[in-house]
């Protein structure tokens, strides 16, 4: 055999191996890894290195692909905080490339209404990266607790405490329209003044029909300069849902919610 024939062979069977690696790399990474819908949550603040471990350990053992191919590519450096969820029989590469691309889930969070600001926040935090404390400290804030509109939202997972905060106040201020605004104006009150009176007023009376005579009396309270003498006020001073009747002791306690002593409204809702 030439020498020329043995390097044609050679080639030649070199060209093969290729074509059979590429097409062994190619239904690798178009075949599928897994039969059921996975979900797989990448918290933010984490090197590089540190998210690709955390998704290793959440994925199952056909998962092991996805990673192996995010390090062929080099693509670990890439991989994005959130939480993703991979629909069953989805290809290798189509699963890295979410990961690099931030294809992640939203979730859905309620804000629920309440006097509680425990249950709240902890009904707030249940779904997002946000610790429930920090979001108890941030909607204790006179200047934010006024602020919530409770409704349910779309956030993404890794949303944080000051994320949060972020996403309150764009809600509370498309909520405000203007119609609102002028109806706020047209009473002679703030869009604050008036949540912190609908507070007052829900906590007065159980009863929607009742709600306008109610708000009535404060808002003549409100004009005449007098204190509002509002017992929902006291209540939430003296931080007591269990009492039923309001006794002079309790008109004694030194808070700005006590409105048997301080004139106009207190400073937030109640």
């Amino acid at each position: 055999m030439t020498r020329k024939r043995t390097i044609s062979i050679l080639s030649a069977a070199m060209l093969v191996v290729a074509l059979i690696a590429v097409g062994a790399w190619q239904r690798w990474m178009s075949g599928s890894w897994h039969d059921a819908e996975v979900t797989v949550l990448l918290p933010p603040g984490l090197a590089t290195s540190e998210l690709a471990d955390t998704l290793s350990m959440q994925l199952p053992d056909g998962g092991r692909r996805v990673v192996e191919h995010l390090k062929m590519r080099d693509w670990t450096t890439r991989l994005k905080p959130g939480r993703y969820t991979f629909p069953a029989h989805e290809t290798v590469k189509q699963s890295a490339t979410r990961l690099v691309t931030g294809q992640r889930e939203p979730v859905k969070v309620i804000i629920p209404s309440g006097r509680d600001v425990g249950p709240v926040a902890g009904a707030t935090a249940r779904r997002i990266f946000a610790d429930s404390n920090d979001v108890a400290e941030l909607f204790m804030q006179d200047s934010m607790r006024w602020r919530i509109v409770p409704n349910t939202y779309e956030m993404w997972w890794e949303t944080d405490v000051d994320g949060l905060a972020d996403r309150v106040l764009r809600e509370h201020e498309a909520w405000w329209t203007e119609d609102r605004l002028a109806a706020a104006r047209a009473l002679g009150l703030s869009p604050r003044e008036v949540t912190v009176l609908a507070s007052i007023v829900q906590a007065e009376t159980a009863v929607i029909a009742e709600a306008p005579q109610v708000a009535g009396l404060y808002l003549n309270r409100l004009k005449k300069g007098m204190a509002l003498q509002a017992d929902p006020t006291l209540i939430f001073a003296l931080n007591d849902p269990s009492i039923r009747r309001v006794l002079d002791i309790h008109k004694e306690v030194d808070s700005p919610y006590n409105t048997y002593k301080h004139r106009g409204l207190p400073p937030g809702p109640i």
